[in-house]
């Protein structure tokens, strides 16, 4: 059995792992910097085709939808399947 102090110890390094691991502030922010694909296409009009949108470094219609720090991750970040460029975000 874990004493009151163990069982303590332990959910604070679940929340540390938690935060530093899974959340990772530093990924967040930089997730943040992102347009969202609303604001993607008003900074580059000339990318809106309709419903599809273009990468606006090499003109490339296909998309790759990637978790932020993992696959199943809901911050989603949007690349250019071509260029590998980070376009815009996402969440699910």
């Amino acid at each position: 059995m874990l004493t009151g102090l163990g069982l303590v110890t332990v959910v604070l390094l679940a929340a540390l792992f938690w935060y530093y691991v899974i959340y990772n502030p530093a990924a967040q922010t930089d997730w943040e910097r992102l347009p969202t694909l609303t604001q993607y296409r008003q900074q580059h009009p000339q990318c809106a085709r309709g419903e599809q949108t273009l990468c606006c470094h090499c003109g490339s219609a296909e998309h790759l939808d990637l978790g932020l720090l993992q696959y199943t991750d809901w911050r989603r970040q949007i690349m250019c399947r071509q260029c590998k460029n980070r376009l815009w975000r996402e969440s699910d």
